[in-house]
């Protein structure tokens, strides 16, 4: 879960290459999808926009 919320402030920032790292991105697609998780992606940091792809769970 810590590795997924880690992962989640550089999506946010679209900061992750996911196409070099296919196995990682199909890993925080299905915890991205969990019912849990996904009031994470609801978050904002003040003056920052996430990414365009950040609250799409297939992305």
């Amino acid at each position: 879960i810590v590795a997924a919320t880690q992962l989640s402030c550089l999506d946010y920032l679209g900061d992750v290459p996911w196409d070099d790292f296919e196995q990682a991105k199909n890993w925080y697609a299905r915890i991205k999808s969990r019912p849990t998780f996904r009031s994470l992606l609801t978050d904002r940091i003040g003056g920052l926009k996430p990414a365009d792809h950040y609250h799409d769970l297939d992305f």
